[in-house]
This record gives C-alpha cells, sequence and structure tokens, in this order.
C-alpha cells in the first residue's frame, strides 16, 4: 500500500479530532461561564461579549485544523488514490458527520459518499505480495 497515502489519511483523521476537540472545549466554556452567570445573577454586556470571545478561539483553532485535515484527506484519496479498506470506512463516518455541517460540510458529505458509492471496488485490501503478483 502506498505509504504516503496512509500517513495523509492518518494525519487528516487526526486533525478532523482537533476539530471535534476544539467544538467540544467551547461547548465546556460555554456551560461553566454561563452557569456561573446564573449563580451571580448579574449580566454585563461587556463582560459577556469578552467572556464569548476567549471561548471561541478554540473553536477557531479546530477549525482551521480540522479545515488542514479535510484537505489532507482529500489529497490521499483523490491525488494519491490511497484505498486501504480501514480509509474507506473513515471516509463513510466523517461524510455521515460532515453531511450536518450545512452548507460546505454538506456538499463535501455528498461528494465523498458518491465518490465512495461509485468506487466501491477499489478499497479492496492489498498485500505487498499481491501487489507483486499483478505487476508480473
Amino acid at each position: 500500500m502506498n505509504q504516503k497515502g496512509k500517513q495523509l489519511a492518518i494525519w487528516g483523521l487526526v486533525l478532523q479530532l482537533g476539530s471535534v476537540l476544539g467544538f467540544v472545549c467551547t461547548i465546556i466554556a460555554m456551560v461553566r461561564y454561563f452557569s456561573g452567570l446564573a449563580d451571580s445573577g448579574t449580566a454585563q454586556a461587556s463582560g459577556l461579549a469578552q467572556e464569548i470571545s476567549k471561548v471561541l478561539g478554540p473553536a477557531a483553532a479546530g477549525s482551521v485544523f480540522g479545515l488542514i485535515g479535510i484537505i489532507l484527506i482529500f489529497v490521499a484519496l483523490f491525488r494519491i488514490r490511497y484505498r486501504a479498506p480501514w480509509f474507506r470506512t473513515m471516509l463513510w463516518v466523517l461524510s455521515i458527520l460532515w453531511l450536518m455541517s450545512f452548507p460546505l460540510g454538506t456538499i463535501l458529505g455528498i461528494i465523498v459518499i458518491i465518490y465512495l458509492a461509485r468506487h466501491k471496488d477499489e478499497f479492496t485490501e492489498q498485500t505487498p505480495a499481491g501487489d507483486a503478483l499483478k505487476a508480473a
């Protein structure tokens, strides 16, 4: 199997997880801030805006990492043509998750799902010995 494609696919997946982690950190920080706000009973617009801008940092960083991850995954899929069975499974899962990220994620998810459905026979388990036999 193509080692460079495998590395790109793995790094793309890791960076996709960074996007999820950034989102989770943002949700946790927002819940903490608003629960503290509810306990104190007072809300100042400037303080609220400042706290919200602070907690959006991890989401923005996660989005950047996620975008880089998508690019790496697409390079592995379309340019290098990496075709491991685990990569196909990962792409199905990511595509379904991307469908929920309207509008760009929905478009990407549909593109990848159509591609996977049309090229399902390409994603087969290959061994180095099997590759050598095909070349002979």
